[in-house]
């Protein structure tokens, strides 16, 4: 399986990920025709080969038209372009993932993008306390955000990438100024992102990690952990715009294959959680716009979304819908149940669950490698199954039927 490692020892920002995308083969050329399916206008890419202590990497800006500017500053700019109403001109995260999922990028590049711009948007909302969707950011911060968010996605799908991997993170030291305040290293919304990483300060006393470079490593990683057991095909280096004397400012991005003799397998938390239940009795609304209502409520942090048709009073048909959530989003997931449908109230409680120990287990099928999730019950198998993305990718690509790609991932799990 073509693996990504993110090897963060001067942390990461969205313009150093995507130098390093370039230095690992990306054309910046088809970089910029990607981009430009987007409705976003005003600026051009720039990138240059630079040193960093002694070391080569690219170095890649974004140039707004009119400006000798770059509006990248990696670790030192103005945490993404965030903006909270302080601006004439600005975008909210709303917006940008209804642009993202409109245009005509392929499925798995709006994928990606949309996860990293969800997880932005999610922790920004959480530190400020607003609902995600409602976080705004002025017009140069959201066309930087932009480009990072969507050209790392347009990257990692370029070059063919299936699984990430990142070690410990760098994240630097100190204190940051922006306009909300003076705030320690990392900043807390990319404290937030980075909560399942290891992270370590050394060798420079200001923020390595931006926002956006954390959000990127928390929409895709799969699993934080020390580099082992790697056969490395390419690396790329993507640098950051501060110099120092013997330190390289750069992020280095490992692509190669996993080497192991047994599969790759990427634990899931497993622990009995408490979350919320929203639900809201529909009978009045066109259902099609069902579809939509669910794509916003995942894109917005719901756990998950189902509609179930029930039978209302007077023999009213109708649809429930109900919401699963996390405890501290049920407020801005009920908004949004008031905004897009025609109901006039939810009903909302907390319930525990049960999670199984998951994990998702690589094998190697006759049509390429497969995930298969697979659960247990005190260290018992109870159940599994292909991974349905994974299926439904590799039958396009082959042109082989779905149900023999998945019934091809069964025999090989089997078979151990």
């Amino acid at each position: 399986m073509r693996t990504l490692y993110f090897d963060c020892f001067s942390g990461i920002a969205g313009d150093m990920t995507i130098g390093a995308l370039l230095d690992l083969g990306l054309d910046l050329e088809y970089l910029q025709a990607e981009l430009g399916k987007l409705p976003v206008e005003g600026y051009k890419l720039k990138a240059s080969r630079v040193v960093r202590a002694n070391l080569s990497a690219m170095k890649f800006d974004v140039i707004m038209e009119g400006s000798r500017d770059h509006h990248h500053h990696d670790h030192e700019h103005s945490h993404d372009g965030l903006d909270h109403g302080h601006s004439h001109f600005h975008r909210k995260a709303a917006d940008i993932l209804a642009m993202i999922r409109d245009s005509s990028l392929n499925a798995n590049t709006k994928r990606i993008a949309s996860n990293i711009f969800t997880k932005l948007a999610i922790s920004e909302g959480c530190v400020h306390h607003i609902a995600p969707e409602e976080v705004e950011f002025h017009e140069v911060g959201a066309i930087d955000s932009i480009v990072d968010t969507i050209g790392a996605a347009i990257g990692f799908d370029a070059l063919g990438i299936e699984r990430f991997l990142c070690g410990p993170i760098n994240v630097g030291a100190g204190f940051i100024h922006c306009q909300h305040g003076v705030y320690p290293v990392p900043a807390p919304a990319t404290a937030d992102l980075l909560k399942a990483a290891t992270i370590y300060s050394k060798y420079a006393n200001i923020e390595l990690v931006t926002p956006t470079g954390a959000a990127i490593l928390a929409a895709v990683v799969e699993k934080f952990t020390v580099l082992n057991g790697f056969a490395i095909e390419k690396i790329g280096y993507g640098a950051g715009t501060k110099q120092f004397q013997e330190f390289p400012n750069c992020v280095r991005l490992f692509v190669g294959e996993e080497l192991s003799g047994q599969p790759a397998a990427v634990s899931e938390v497993s622990a009995v959680d408490a979350v919320t239940v929203i639900e809201a009795n529909i009978d009045d609304m066109s259902p099609q716009n069902f579809g939509y209502v669910t794509e916003r409520l995942l894109e917005s942090g719901a756990l998950d979304v189902i509609t179930v048709p029930i039978q209302m009073k007077k023999g009213r048909p109708g649809h429930m819908v109900q919401v699963l959530s996390p405890a501290d989003r049920g407020e801005s997931l009920a908004r949004i149940l008031f905004e897009e449908t025609t109901t006039i109230g939810v009903r909302q409680y907390s319930v525990r669950r049960r999670i199984l120990d998951r994990e998702i287990v690589s094998v190697q099928t006759e049509y390429g490698a497969i995930g298969v999730k697979v659960s247990r019950l005190d260290g018992k198998i109870v159940t599994f199954t292909p991974e349905y993305e994974d299926c439904v990718r590799i039958a396009r690509q082959t042109g082989t039927p779905l149900k023999n790609v998945q019934a091809a991932a069964v025999r090989k799990f089997q078979a151990g």
